[in-house]
């Protein structure tokens, strides 16, 4: 256990002088709230267009790997999209078996588009944010924005070092819980023609024994939370870099170019 713990605390000192090359964390959070919100503000299919150029050119600057783009577009197709269209569809449906005019559509195909292309831009601004900016940095910025609580006696340090050391023991035992169950899974199914032939009784058993399994990492995070400090958990320390600069200046340009093209300037 106290291996563990110091190879892990010996990670986290590694990846903090690592981070001190990349944006400021309240400085991106701000960013990605302005940007959030610009879709609100513009009508102009060109100013989405600049502002879709504008995000590309910042995916590809933050290194996100295309496979969590990928995920994020499945998931917000799933909670959003689909959701959306389908009670869309019901209700033009009901509408033309019923004539009801309470279930009479009032926005056009153009504002449909632009609502679930706000919805969009909000959701992959915030997937740009947190895989961008470490936990570390995101818990250290709440720990300081908490600070009236803490003066209050409310113990913020003890909840945030509770999360960060979940977050630390899930990532060590993710691939090693993906192997076991793949290995479990394999040994509850059939072979060859037999693999729609599941063993009911040995899944639960894996179900069972990943439960248990879970009850005794948490004492391991227990003894962790209890002797760690929280500065070597997560910490936030302003600092201004070129690169916060350049993203800031990039930004109030951006800004600058859909204003123009929102009063007509290229017209």
């Amino acid at each position: 256990m106290a291996m563990s713990s110091n190879s892990t605390l010996t990670n986290l000192k590694q990846a903090q002088s690592a981070e001190r090359s990349d944006m400021d964390g309240l400085i991106k959070f701000i960013l990605a709230t302005l940007l959030a919100i610009l879709p609100f503000w513009v009508q102009n299919m060109m100013s989405f267009g600049v502002l879709t150029i504008y995000l590309g050119i910042m995916t590809l600057a933050s290194k996100i790997k295309p496979k969590t783009l990928l995920i994020s577009a499945t998931s917000y197709a799933i909670i959003v999209l689909i959701p959306y269209l389908f009670g869309l569809l019901m209700n033009t449906l009901i509408y033309s078996l019923s004539n009801n005019a309470l279930f009479a559509n009032q926005q056009g195909t153009y504002e449909s588009f632009l609502r679930l292309f706000r919805l969009f831009i909000i959701w992959y601004v915030s997937i740009l944010y947190f895989h961008s900016t470490p936990i570390k940095t995101v818990l250290g910025m709440l720990d300081k924005l908490l600070k009236p609580l803490k003066l209050l006696g409310v113990p913020v340090e003890d909840y945030l070092k509770v999360v960060m050391c979940v977050v630390i023991e899930l990532k060590s035992m993710g691939v090693e819980v993906k192997n076991s169950l793949g290995e479990s899974m394999r040994s509850v199914m059939g072979e060859g023609g037999r693999w729609f032939k599941i063993n009911v009784k040995g899944i639960a058993q894996i179900i069972v024994s990943l439960i248990v399994d879970s009850f005794g990492k948490l004492e391991k995070i227990e003894s962790f939370v209890e002797k760690v400090n929280p500065e070597e958990l997560y910490y936030y320390c302003f600092k201004l870099s070129k690169r916060d600069v350049v993203v800031v200046l990039s930004f109030i340009m951006l800004v600058s170019l859909m204003w123009m093209i929102e009063i007509g300037y290229f017209v």
